[in-house]
């Protein structure tokens, strides 16, 4: 019988179960401000997806089902019943999939800066960057992606944290990088049509200056998912869990408070 790769992943707090989901080419560790302010009250749960981090890296190609079977096992292997699953980028489009496959064992969604039903000029975009992985390797690609993910004035304000980033960037295994980069690349396809079985409370963050995971794809989103709600950060590209960090924890907490809310009233 096939053993499950391994995933690492780390906790901190006590509570109600919140999992996080980076985005491709990054790691948990990008949820650091999350952890610090989520795990007074509840239990943060923060995993390096397939071929990213510390986790193991299987040979490609590799699919959605793939990451999403890696979100199930993990559920397994910390016995949870529920919890409040948060995804970045691609980690959205994970977070999207296991909702709808397994609506009952999530309390919220929150999707993050993530993409829905591109427009072919979107997805001549993405493609284009694909290509670019293919032919000149990830290397080539980081500095264009640190441009798109952070402002200038973020980036000026904060080097230690874009060089983190791109130190992380670059630790990729490279094919791995480009398994990964073809599933986000083409997920959101897939999933469009599925969002409708996502039952429970949503809430669609994205910022207003993200060019990749735009306000528009969000409220496309919301329109597909039966309780969904969603904000839009002024000024803000698309690495929004780090650059605007505080306007999104508080987001977070309230929302899981307002569903808490709604337990008790209703339980």
């Amino acid at each position: 019988m096939a053993t499950s790769p391994f995933t690492h992943y780390t906790e901190a707090g006590n509570g109600a179960p919140v999992i996080f989901i980076h985005g491709v080419g990054l790691d948990g560790t990008i949820w650091k401000q999350q952890v610090e302010a989520l795990s007074k009250a509840y239990r943060v749960i923060c995993y390096d997806m397939i071929g990213h981090g510390q986790s193991a890296c299987p040979a490609g190609p590799y699919t959605l089902a793939q990451f999403v079977k890696q979100l199930e096992d993990l559920y397994e292997e910390l016995e949870l019943d529920q919890a409040h699953v948060v995804g970045f980028s691609m980690g959205g489009l994970v977070a999207q999939g296991f909702a709808a496959l397994h609506p009952e064992k999530v309390s919220t969604l929150t999707i993050v800066s993530s993409v829905a039903k591109r427009t072919e000029e979107q997805r001549r975009a993405v493609l284009a960057r694909v290509r670019e992985v293919e032919q000149r390797g990830h290397q080539a690609t980081i500095e264009a992606a640190i441009q798109r993910w952070f402002s200038p004035a973020y980036m000026a304000k904060h080097p230690q944290v874009i060089e983190s980033i791109r130190h992380r960037l670059r630790a990729n295994h490279p094919d791995a990088y480009l398994a990964a980069y073809r599933v986000f690349a083409a997920a959101d396809e897939e999933l469009y049509q599925q969002l409708p079985l996502i039952s429970c409370p949503a809430w669609i963050v994205t910022g207003e200056l993200d060019r990749g995971s735009t306000p528009e794809m969000a409220e496309l989103m919301a329109k597909r998912i039966p309780k969904a709600e969603v904000t839009v950060l002024p000024g803000i590209r698309h690495m929004l869990p780090i650059e605007a960090a505080e306007r999104f924890n508080q987001l977070l907490i309230s929302a899981f408070e307002k569903y808490e809310g709604e337990v008790r009233r209703n339980g």
